[in-house]
């Protein structure tokens, strides 16, 4: 079996189990916590992915690239990431102290936000093991590692909140999850790979850190235009409307599932083939923005006829505000497929400084579409500023990839993709009478039945793509 096959396969079963756990926890813990406290929540671990940034400034996607090059530095490499890790934790937590004295947020935010803090650290250091893991294409620990604080946090999160812990106790179930996830990492880490280790060498420290940062400043400028709208809401409106707006954005963020499982698991294979043009490369990434763009196409209609009825058998009548937002961020999410895989190329083939240009653009778009908007439409217009930033940066990443990096192999099922969308919108149209579970299998069945009357896919492709090197 192919690297890229195990590779998928590894990747998709931790991730199929995140959607797993996460369906069955943010039903129950946004119905026990209301809309406030379930907007502290999606606050706080708004923040924690900062706090996880400033701890790492890139230097895990720099590792994985770098040792699935050259192996034989692996030792080397770890040691010293380690050791940088090590110097970067006052930076992590004196970024999270200046934020909250200038938010001025409650009691149960701020204890919230410190709590994830701690999680995010955890999970940094788990995140390096998981960066040789990839490096060294045995992504099987990974999804093991994962899985196991998935798991834990879903049990011991629904535990906690059925007896009243709140959102002070969920907080704490995740970074017990974290630990336990972390620790088990280090098993097969220092069995199969490296030995442990830390180093300390501000000599060693800079060459990391410039190779390690563009891709830092790539990962804090998605971060941040992706996730500036819930930043500006808690600044401008009230909790109810961050329960309103994570409410629409978690089941959004699941779909982004498909997108990362596919460039994680070609991100190696990329990076070998890292010749501008090279035919291999041409071929890893059309195979894999076909995919992606043929799954995300139907995502737009789905979302526009679903939202209603997912949003109140999901969440309840107290969350029904989510439904315009939910609808908007559906089309975001499809814009997101294809953005998530085109960056996983820019660093892949060492073009990441590139991609920072166009995200700052996005930044400054994104942060001043929310401070127009906000003020009036509240948690819907960062639902507009989300897809207006989203399909701006995938203009501009997919024009110079285009001119730099690769050339796709064939366009006609762009075309294939909208036809089937339309059929599949008219039968979701006719049967919307039914309930959203069986009405979204049936639109799913009956979009591929028609990729595949028109040869658009077929199973000897699949096939290949199985047996993919």
């Amino acid at each position: 079996m192919s690297s890229i096959r195990l590779n998928t396969l590894f990747v998709s079963i931790g991730q199929g189990l995140r959607i797993a756990m996460a369906m069955l926890l943010l039903p129950v813990a946004s119905r026990i916590l209301g809309p406030a406290s379930f907007g502290r929540y999606n606050l706080a671990t708004t923040i924690m992915f900062f706090t996880m940034l400033a701890d790492d400034l890139g230097l895990n996607m720099w590792v994985t690239r770098e040792i699935a090059k050259h192996k034989e530095r692996a030792q080397r490499y770890f040691a010293y990431a380690v050791g940088l890790k090590v110097v970067l934790i006052p930076l992590s937590l004196l970024f999270v102290a200046l934020y909250l004295e200038l938010g001025s947020y409650d009691r149960e935010t701020v204890e919230a936000v410190w709590i994830f803090s701690l999680y995010a650290l955890l999970t940094s250091f788990r995140d390096l093991a998981v960066a040789l893991f990839r490096a060294f294409e045995e992504m099987e620990w990974e999804s093991l590692a994962q899985s196991i604080e998935k798991v834990l946090t879903t049990a011991l999160g629904i535990a906690v909140l059925l007896t009243g812990g709140g959102l002070k106790g969920l907080a704490w179930v995740f970074v017990a999850s974290a630990a336990a996830s972390t620790l088990y990492s280090l098993r097969p880490l220092f069995r199969r790979f490296v030995r442990p280790a830390m180093a300390f060498s501000f000599r060693e420290f800079l060459p990391m850190l410039r190779g390690a940062v563009v891709f830092g400043i790539s990962v804090f400028l998605t971060t941040i235009y992706s996730r500036i709208d819930m930043v500006m809401l808690s600044l401008m409106k009230g909790p109810d409307y961050w329960g309103y707006y994570a409410a629409a954005h978690k089941l959004i963020d699941l779909s982004n599932v498909v997108p990362t499982v596919l460039m994680i698991a070609t991100f190696p294979a990329m990076a070998r083939a890292a010749t501008p043009f090279a035919d291999h490369l041409n071929q890893v990434f059309t195979r894999g923005f076909k995919w992606l763009l043929l799954l995300a196409i139907p995502i737009v209609p789905g979302v526009l006829l679903l939202a209603r009825p997912v949003v109140l058998g999901f969440y309840g009548a107290a969350y029904a505000p989510s439904i315009p937002a939910l609808q908007i961020l559906g089309c975001t999410a499809a814009v997101l497929f294809l953005n998530i895989f085109t960056a996983g190329a820019f660093g892949a083939t060492n073009h990441q400084g590139r991609l920072v240009i166009i995200q700052i653009g996005g930044l400054v778009l994104s942060a001043s579409l929310n401070w127009l908007l906000i003020p009036r439409y509240a948690h819907v217009g960062s639902s507009i500023a989300s897809l207006v930033t989203e399909s701006a940066v995938l203009t501009a990443t997919l024009i110079l990839a285009f001119r730099r990096i690769v050339r796709l192999t064939g366009l006609v099922f762009i075309r294939d993709g909208v036809i089937a969308a339309a059929v599949m919108s008219l039968g979701l149209l006719l049967l919307r009478s039914l309930p959203p579970l069986p009405l979204a299998g049936i639109g799913a069945a009956l979009y591929f039945a028609i990729l595949f009357a028109l040869k658009t896919i077929t199973w000897q492709e699949i096939w290949q793509f199985k047996r993919a090197k």
